[in-house]
């Protein structure tokens, strides 16, 4: 298995574009992985994402949150049962991982089941668990974290649209749920955006995925 180097947080904190410009500066080192949503229209997941965006939510939500669940659940395992043989010293760097789907799936069957953060917290751990039994668990998580109102204000202009009432409360019990996965797991370093400037946040993210491609250990890099 290869080294991997996940980035997580809210909407609109900007890891896409700290990813995009990581990946430039690594070069060959670097295997990109989008997040599902930008995967190609033409292959499973886009048409697996095109379907559940058929709803008209932007956060997947189609009324059948199990359901969805275990589709993204499904095609987290597939966006790397799919990927190409990864050489040794090369890292893959994911936008979204295990946490993504774990975090907002739970914080959406908790708004259905109108539970607790601390329901939605157990939700999520096995939730990634689960993801994790079939797939690469990550080298490095690292969770991006801003100020929430920025947050919001960039993913307002990204889509042309300002987010609802119920979006905003999703987006928040979202960023409350990545701070408890964070506290509760291994693996993962938070970058702050609010003390953290762009060059310094792409030089944390590249470090971080030399470390992981240097460090992997033989057996666990794909031949």
């Amino acid at each position: 298995m290869s080294a991997v180097v996940t980035l997580e947080g809210v909407n609109g904190v900007g890891k896409s574009h700290l990813g995009r410009l990581a990946a430039a500066a690594l070069g060959s080192v670097c295997v990109p992985l989008v997040e599902l949503p930008d995967s190609a229209p033409t292959g499973l997941p886009g048409r697996v994402i095109a379907a559940l965006h058929s709803a008209g939510d932007r956060f997947l939500r189609t009324g059948h949150p199990r359901t969805e669940t275990v589709l993204l659940t499904a095609l987290q395992v597939h966006r790397h049962e799919a990927l190409a043989p990864i050489g040794p010293g090369q890292v893959v760097l994911e936008d979204r991982g295990p946490a993504s789907v774990a975090v907002y799936q739970a914080a959406v069957l908790a708004e259905t089941a109108g539970a607790t953060d601390a329901w939605a917290l157990e939700r999520a751990l096995a939730i990634e668990q689960m993801i994790r039994a079939w797939r690469p668990a990550p080298t490095t998580t690292v969770l991006i974290t801003d100020d929430p109102d920025a947050c919001r204000a960039r993913f307002e202009r990204r889509t042309g649209q300002a987010a609802s009432a119920d979006e905003r409360t999703l987006m928040a019990r979202a960023g409350r749920l990545y701070h408890q996965l964070a506290a509760v797991s291994d693996g993962y370093v938070v970058l702050d955006r609010q003390l953290i400037g762009e060059a310094d946040a792409v030089d944390l993210i590249t470090g971080l995925c030399r470390d992981a491609a240097a460090t992997a250990e033989p057996d666990e890099v794909a031949a």
